[in-house]
């Protein structure tokens, strides 16, 4: 039998490794596949050339993978260099072996021989597997929890009411200035932020497919922009394939054709066709959370009868923001976060910090 190697992936890999995302579905109340194009690095490769995947090999076939991106960060107010591991399947026929564990100390192997700093990766709450990657073990260095993400999934179904005292709009390119240093100010006030600088905003608008100034609203109160997000169609480059509904998500979708007849509401749920949805991103506020919960609301109402069945928004369960969340309807996946450190004196400060993770677009595709 031929050993399993890891190695770096080239391009000529596209279509082994969109065979292993078929053979990978992620199951749940909605069971798919991640299908990603038009190659499976596209978009990492956009928002960062250093991007990059290993896979592993089982003679000609790919029975594993994982990637990293990277991106600037503030971490307790000193600038690093942050990477972000993504990507991590195995092929089932494989998981109860070290394949995957093998994958993640290649990757954080590479990691410390490289000009990056730290990493950060997410594994869903349910799965007490990738556990074994965070302990210290096996060579891996000990991780620090991060605390637990939530991805809110609105169901667009009802309307809601909206706070007369924000003027919402699309902004300019007069407005870039002041929606950086928006970004700017919102990051203070987490221990772990992205740095927004105003070329790397420009950098967005001018390269991600979906991402211009027209997909983003700005709330503005008595002139000021007071809170912002960005409205994406990720589909020009990755969707999710939907292979099963459970009983719950069946009954629901049935319930939602019943009720196309008499009101406006999702796109339905289709089997073997891409989940449609958009995704709530590079959102900020200065100080008012109420601000950026009237953009959601406005997102909600313009989706009301959409071609889009889900409106997603990715933070951490403890973020502000959850609390403005109560009335929306919507359906919630969870995830734990871990940081690995080449310096892991940084733990401790880390842990002495109340305050969350503010995502970068990075972690959320």
């Amino acid at each position: 039998m031929s050993a399993i190697h890891v190695r770096l992936a080239d391009d000529t890999d596209n279509d082994n490794i969109i065979s292993l995302a078929e053979r990978c579905p992620q199951e749940g109340m909605i069971t798919f596949f991640i299908n990603r194009t038009p190659r499976f690095n596209s978009l990492h490769r956009l928002l960062d050339p250093g991007a990059w995947h290993f896979v592993a090999c089982k003679a000609d076939r790919i029975i594993g993978l994982v990637g990293v991106t990277h991106f600037p960060a503030r971490i307790l107010d000193r600038e690093y260099k942050l990477g972000y591991m993504l990507d991590l399947r195995v092929d089932e026929a494989y998981r109860s072996g070290i394949t995957a564990f093998r994958l993640v100390k290649t990757a954080i192997d590479h990691i410390r021989e490289s000009d990056a700093d730290m990493v950060i990766a997410n594994f869903l709450k349910e799965n007490r597997r990738p556990l074994v990657f965070t302990s210290g073990r096996g060579g891996l260095p000990e991780a620090c929890h991060l605390g637990t993400n939530r991805i809110f999934n609105i169901i667009p179904i009802r309307r809601m009411r909206l706070d007369k005292r924000f003027e919402i709009g699309i902004p300019t390119a007069d407005d870039i200035p002041e929606i950086t240093e928006l970004y700017r100010k919102y990051a203070s006030g987490f221990k772990i932020a992205p740095v927004i600088s105003e070329q790397r905003f420009k950098n967005y608008l001018s390269t991600i497919d979906g991402l211009s100034l027209n997909n983003f609203l700005v709330a503005r109160e008595k002139g000021k922009i007071v809170a912002v997000t960005a409205v994406w169609d990720e589909h020009t480059y990755k969707s999710y394939q939907v292979l099963k509904l459970n009983r719950s998500i069946t009954i629901v979708t049935a319930i939602l054709n019943g009720l196309s007849h008499i009101m406006k509401v999702p796109h339905p749920i289709r089997l073997n066709e891409p989940l449609r949805q958009l995704s709530l991103l590079l959102y900020a506020h200065d100080d008012r959370p109420e601000a950026l919960d009237t953009l959601f609301r406005h997102v909600n109402n313009v989706n009301l009868g959409s071609e889009y069945t889900l409106i997603m928004l990715y933070a951490q369960e403890t973020d502000p923001i959850f609390r403005f969340m109560k009335k929306y309807i919507g359906i919630s996946v969870r995830s734990e976060m871990y940081l690995f450190a080449k310096d892991t004196s940084v733990y401790e400060e880390l842990k002495n910090d109340s305050s969350g993770v503010m995502f970068d677009f990075s972690m959320t595709i």
